[in-house]
């Protein structure tokens, strides 16, 4: 197994680490403060934003667990950080490639229910039912990933050209059962779910436009379709259509090679769809924050809160200051208390 780099200028080699650093650092802030918000704000707890926490937290994933490794890759020009890490990469590398797009599609299904099927979404979209979906789809991930690795059929190594550690077939016969799995259960369904959702929600949208009284009233009298839930859902798909162009690259690219239908690729280019996929887990936080203003107002909260963190010695100052009137208002109200009573 290569562990080393090709030789690269310095020039190449400060601008391919920087650029890594900063994803991974953006990735890491923005996609920890999606979940603080939620976390933090009880009214963003919701079972749509309970699907964009799961692909946040996968996107923390790969910035805590992939990228800062491959930072140092890109600096050292090898990888120095043993087999056992190279595991553990590797199989993070994996799971965000199969993760994220089976929670792209539940969230599609979920915004197809809310907008266009609006009567039986607490039905469908119960809190406790909407984390069993996820955990489910977590879990069956896992379970793939680690069942063809101990079975043998595949094996976690060090892959230079995209300066990760993935896995790799050890059976020929086997790859090709791998990828008729693979390709429909975690390309094909979750791009069809996905594109058919956002279509009938569009279309329901444009009806939604044009008569906007009739639409905007249920069965029962109330509202059907708010503003709101068209941001969420234009929000959400703008995600969708980034993650289609980072990811779509790297699948295409990977069934070339695994297939030998190309036998070569210059390095700029496979180390470029690298950095997209990695660009994909910086860039939904944006798009989270930046159309979406309930995340918008409470990340402006945070960050006014912060800044008004008071200086500790200026705090003692004036509380020395302060403190005989605290202690005569407290005596006056205590009288009047007294006297109430």
């Amino acid at each position: 197994m290569s562990i080393t780099l090709e030789r690269r200028q310095t020039g190449i080699i400060v601008a391919e680490a920087t650029s890594l650093i900063v994803l991974n650092v953006v990735s890491l802030v923005g996609n920890f403060l999606i979940c603080w918000v939620v976390y933090r704000n009880p009214s963003l707890r919701t079972t749509t934003n309970l699907y964009i926490v799961a692909l946040a937290v996968s996107d923390l994933s790969s910035a805590i667990f992939v990228m800062p490794f491959s930072s140092g890759v890109l600096i050292t020009g090898d990888w120095m950080y043993g087999s056992f890490y190279c595991n553990i990469q590797g199989f993070f590398v994996v799971l965000n490639i199969y993760v994220s797009p089976c929670l792209m599609a539940l969230t599609a299904f979920n915004r197809y229910i809310r907008i266009v099927k609006t009567n039986i979404y607490h039905k469908l979209f119960s809190m406790q039912k909407c984390k069993i979906w996820i955990v489910a789809v977590w879990l069956m991930v896992v379970a793939y990933i680690l069942s063809q690795v101990l079975v043998g059929n595949q094996a976690i190594r060090f892959v230079p050209p995209y300066a990760v550690c993935s896995t790799t077939h050890l059976k020929s016969t086997q790859k090709i059962v791998h990828y008729s799995i693979v390709i429909p259960a975690f390309v094909v369904a979750p791009i069809a779910i996905t594109s058919a959702c956002y279509y009938k929600i569009f279309r329901n949208i444009k009806v939604h436009n044009k008569n906007v009284l009739p639409s905007l009233q249920g069965r029962n009298g109330t509202s059907s379709i708010s503003s709101r839930e068209l941001r969420i859902s234009i929000s959400l798909f703008v995600v969708v259509i980034v993650f289609a162009f980072c990811w779509i690259p790297l699948w295409v690219l990977a069934l070339l090679f695994r297939f030998q239908l190309v036998k070569s690729l210059p390095r700029n280019v496979t180390l470029l769809i690298s950095f997209l996929v990695f660009f994909s887990s910086t860039i939904n936080p944006f798009i989270y924050a930046g159309m979406n203003r309930s995340f918008r107002s409470e990340l402006r909260r945070i960050c006014s809160l912060c800044k008004q963190q008071p200086n500790p010695l200026h705090t003692r100052q004036c509380r020395r200051t302060e403190e005989p009137k605290i202690t005569s208002l407290n005596h006056a109200e205590l009288q009047s208390l007294n006297m109430d009573k």
